[in-house]
């Protein structure tokens, strides 16, 4: 796993059609994956780890890009959907993993907050593959700055 992803957080997509451990929308950390495989392990607040592939995970976008995108079409939001992606914007630039986690946690309010805040792992990380969840518009749109 690239170090980076180690210790930070995903959400299990909310629309994953088939997960055996049933954390469909549930926030996990990231504790493994194996080498050259798209397997990746999530650990959940109960103890409980799942497996998933990159097309299954939802991670934060980069702070700034969900920014830009926010400032630039705040026409299209509701006062309360601005400022929550604004929050999510500035905590994801604290030091703290849990103001990571808790900027996931907003970004997850809404389907319009995480339109613009969450991203597939697979597009963030450039890996390709056959989509095994219900096909929304969640990974496609306000996503500029891949």
């Amino acid at each position: 796993m690239t170090d980076e992803l180690y210790g930070t957080y995903a959400q299990v997509h909310p629309r994953l059609l088939e997960d055996p451990a049933e954390r469909q929308g549930q926030i996990g950390m990231f504790t493994y994956a194996e080498a050259g495989k798209d397997d990746f392990y999530l650990s959940f607040p109960d103890g409980k780890q799942g497996r998933y592939s990159s097309n299954e995970l939802l991670v934060l976008r980069k702070g700034n890009d969900t920014y830009r995108d926010v400032v630039s079409q705040v026409s299209e939001l509701t006062t309360p959907d601005f400022r929550i992606l604004l929050q999510v914007s500035l905590k994801q630039q604290s030091i703290y993993p849990l103001d990571h986690k808790t900027a996931l946690e907003l970004a997850t309010t809404n389907e319009t907050t995480a339109k613009f805040s969450l991203i597939a792992l697979s597009d963030k990380l450039g890996i390709q593959q056959d989509q095994q969840i219900e096909q929304d518009d969640l990974h496609q749109g306000h996503r500029r700055g891949r």
